[in-house]
Parts: structure tokens; sequence; C-alpha cells
């Protein structure tokens, strides 16, 4: 009788990435923007990579690793935005961050959403914080300048009002106050005027 010697099977590999964590952070990323952050599970961020769900695990862990890598992302970009328009003072940046929040609604949602992300992440945490004091410093800086006892009130009472601005924005109620005045008004007017 004689015996048949088999060869290994060779494995068809249908996908590769030279930077795999890359890819899932677009994936996650392109979801995020196209389809909001429900249905942003790790089977649908790898199906949109076109790799098996266990492949996240090694880069990230969890889903909660994903999304706080892809919230350091949304901080480190808001943050190269806003550096250009430090010298041009807090109305420039309010814009800037406005504008980002517009742009980037999906990662801008993400960013400031503790439940799904993170905070204790040390790459996310130094991400967020460059980016908060930066706006801490811009609102030091304003020429109403308040008494050390009142500063902190100070920063989030204007943090407040710029982050509400980029979040009415995002939901649509900006466009919907202008629609409703019947005043001939852009959002940027509008934006402009109330950062001022």
């Amino acid at each position: 009788m004689e015996v048949q010697v088999m060869e290994p099977r060779k494995v068809r590999k249908n996908y590769h990435h030279g930077d795999l964590r890359a890819e899932l952070l677009r994936s996650a990323r392109t979801l995020l923007e196209q389809q909001g952050i429900s249905v942003l599970g790790l089977r649908a961020i790898t199906r949109h990579a076109g790799v098996s769900s266990a492949a996240a695990a090694p880069h990230f862990g969890n889903l909660t690793g994903l999304l706080s890598a892809l919230a350091t992302t949304g901080y480190e970009e808001l943050a190269a935005a806003l550096e250009p328009v430090l010298e041009k003072g807090a109305h420039a940046a309010g814009l800037v961050y406005v504008r980002f929040a517009i742009n980037n609604p999906g990662l801008f949602t993400l960013m400031f959403r503790s439940d799904v992300i993170d905070r204790k992440d040390p790459i996310l945490a130094t991400a967020s914080t460059r980016t908060s004091r930066m706006l801490t410093l811009l609102i030091d800086n304003l020429k109403d300048h308040p008494p050390q006892r009142t500063r902190t009130g100070t920063r989030a009472a204007h943090w407040g009002k710029v982050h509400g601005l980029a979040v009415l924005a995002i939901d649509g109620f900006l466009d919907v106050l202008l629609s409703s005045q019947g005043e001939d008004m852009s959002l940027e007017d509008l934006l402009d005027d109330a950062l001022r």
C-alpha cells in the first residue's frame, strides 16, 4: 500500500495591509462619519477594512481601545487646526473649533463621549490635554481678563459657548435658526456674530 504524503495546504491571503492599525482607524472613521456612532462595533469596522474581527485585538485590545485611538486622532487634528490661529486670538480659534466640528461631526462627537472611550488612556489624555490647554490659554488672554478667583468660571463659560455652538451646528439647529429668522445671513456670519 502506497502512502501519499500531502503537501502543506497553501493559505490564500485575500487581504494585506502594510499598516492594519491605520486602516482600521480609517474604516472606523468612515463608518462613524457615514452612519454614526451606533454602528461602530468591532465586526462592522473590521468587515469594512476587509479583515477578520480578531484582527483588531493586537492593535487596540477592544472596541474602547480603537475608539480611544480614533478620538486621539481627533484631538490631534483639532490642535493642529488651532495652532496656526493661536496668535489671532480666541475669536479666530472659536471659529476654527466650530468649523472642525462641522467638517468632522462624527469624530467631534466621539471625542466628547466618555461612555465609549477611555479617558484614562495616556495617549488620549495627552492629546486631549494639549487641546484644552490651547483653549485655556486663549481664554486667559482675553482682554476682559478676570481675577484669579473667577478664572475657572470664565474658562468654562467661554469654552461652553464655543462647544455649544459646535454641537448646535452639527445637529443642524443653527440652520433651523437661520431659516426661521428669515434674515439674509450665512452660517459663517452667524458664527462670527455669536463668537464676538
